[in-house]
């Protein structure tokens, strides 16, 4: 079983047709959507691999919606219900660029997970996203501990640079040093500003974690480096997207692309590719969604579904 824990919302997605347009009206399409970074990597791993979510919501009708979403992806679903679900208005430029406004809400409400729910979890995902406030944050951590303790691995998405600014680098490197992942997932700004790479190579903070926690370096359309320690095991190139609709959940659907495939092949480059695969599906669809759902279904490169 995949887990997936942490921050999940409602995004409504305004995309801009014209430039914008101050103090009047702009053409616009506007969409709603399930949103978090880790309900999307659980909507898109759903169909992929056995996945659990767990998460927090408002009792509430988008509450109500972004749940029975979740499930339709066959997910296996327990939100917890506190406060008010939350919201992130996500704008799209002509270009596919985006700017976010979020108001968490509910996600960041979510109290210890029952144990139970971390039994039989064979890889827990996490995302920086969620470390951005109590009690969610040490809810999330302490989940993670107990899948390691578990014998089960961890996967870590640093999720955005404002996370790294809200603890400071130094706490936010100490608390990604106990969590220990077993797979750390950042782009470019990311893995710059944590050292986690440099313009050769690993960066003096990847040399500082355990040896065989593997990166993830991604890098919009130049390949993803990987690395395993201090060692670049190889690069994998990103294939050119005809056409990018919206960014909105790319790097959700890489991870998620990435952990399906590994738990069901355990081949590490096989993973990364799948992992661009997904991500070039999304690219082509607006928000974090895929362009057709009855191809989400099939498993990565053939991957047997378990």
């Amino acid at each position: 079983m995949l887990g997936v824990i942490g921050d999940v919302v409602q995004d409504i997605v305004v995309w801009l047709e014209e430039p914008l347009r101050p103090a009047t009206d702009t053409k616009s399409a506007i969409t709603m959507n399930r949103g978090g970074s880790a309900a999307n990597v659980a909507a898109f791993a759903g169909p992929r691999y056995p996945t659990r979510f767990i998460g927090c919501v408002g009792e509430d009708l988008g509450g109500f919606v972004v749940t029975k979403e979740l499930e339709s992806h066959g997910v296996d679903v327990h939100m917890e219900q506190h406060g008010t679900t939350g919201m992130i208005v996500v704008l799209i430029n002509e270009d596919g660029e985006r700017m976010m406004f979020p108001s968490r809400g509910a996600s960041a409400l979510l109290e210890p997970v029952e144990p139970e729910l971390l039994e039989d979890v064979e890889l827990l995902h996490i995302t920086g996203y969620s470390l951005q406030s109590e009690p969610t944050a040490s809810s999330v951590l302490d989940a993670a501990k107990r899948v390691k303790a578990n014998g089960g691995q961890l996967s870590f998405d640093v999720s955005s640079t404002g996370m790294i600014d809200l603890y400071g680098l130094d706490k936010f490197r100490a608390i990604m040093r106990d969590m220990d992942p077993d797979f750390i997932t950042a782009n470019e700004d990311e893995t710059a500003m944590l050292e986690l790479t440099g313009p050769d190579g690993p960066g003096p903070f990847l040399k500082e974690l355990d040896p065989t926690t593997v990166l993830l370096a991604r890098a919009g359309k130049n390949p993803t480096r990987v690395f395993r320690g201090a060692e670049l095991m190889f690069e994998v190139p990103v294939p050119p997207v005809d056409e990018v609709r919206d960014m909105t959940g790319a790097g959700d659907a890489f991870n998620a692309g990435f952990l399906s495939s590994w738990l069901s092949h355990h081949d590490l480059r096989q993973a990364v590719e799948d992992a661009h695969t997904v991500a070039q599906r999304v690219l082509r669809s607006p928000g974090a969604t895929e362009p057709d759902d009855a191809d989400a279904s099939a498993s990565p490169s053939g991957a047997e579904e378990k």
